[in-house]
């Protein structure tokens, strides 16, 4: 009796493992039915890969002029068009608040009274080279220059600069 049993045991064992091939075999003919294009995917995301990977600077090698900033014709426009106060709130709230704005320690912040004394009884004319050209203070915490983004004109940054300095006595 016992190999009876074991005759239906393989039998049935055969079965299952055959119609678990023939389900596979119908997922992979269905998954290539219904499954998105390769060659699209591959475009997309090499779109993708291409826009979050583009160059934040260039290289200038020594003796080269400088070309002129894409965005700067923008942003000078944008100057030109409001005041003197609106620019620098918006040069502010654009870029010197992700320092000047979040707390972070070593850096004075906007409205800090205490924290600008000194650096505004120094003058402005030493407020704006540091501004324009960067800054390393007694933190060790480096200011790049124009805040990191070269494309503001030196208008622009001396109007944050007053924008900070008249929020901040």
């Amino acid at each position: 009796m016992s190999q009876e049993q074991d005759k239906i045991f393989f039998r049935n064992y055969l079965i299952v493992l055959g119609i678990l091939a023939v389900m596979i075999i119908i997922f992979i003919i269905a998954a290539r039915v219904i499954g998105m294009d390769d060659d699209a995917m591959a475009e997309k995301r090499a779109a993708e890969v291409s826009a979050n990977t583009q160059p934040v600077g260039q290289v200038r090698k020594e003796g080269e002029t400088e070309a002129e900033p894409e965005a700067a014709p923008a942003v000078a426009s944008a100057a030109t068009d409001a005041g003197p106060e609106d620019v620098g709130k918006r040069v502010f709230s654009g870029l010197c608040f992700s320092c000047h704005g979040t707390g972070l320690p070593g850096i004075p912040q906007f409205g800090d009274k205490a924290a600008w004394a000194d650096r505004i009884s120094k003058g402005k004319e030493l407020l704006y080279e540091h501004a324009l050209h960067g800054f390393t203070g007694t933190s060790g915490i480096a200011m790049p220059a124009k805040g990191g983004n070269p494309a503001l004109s030196d208008d622009e940054v001396k109007a944050a600069v007053d924008y900070i300095v008249a929020n901040s006595q």
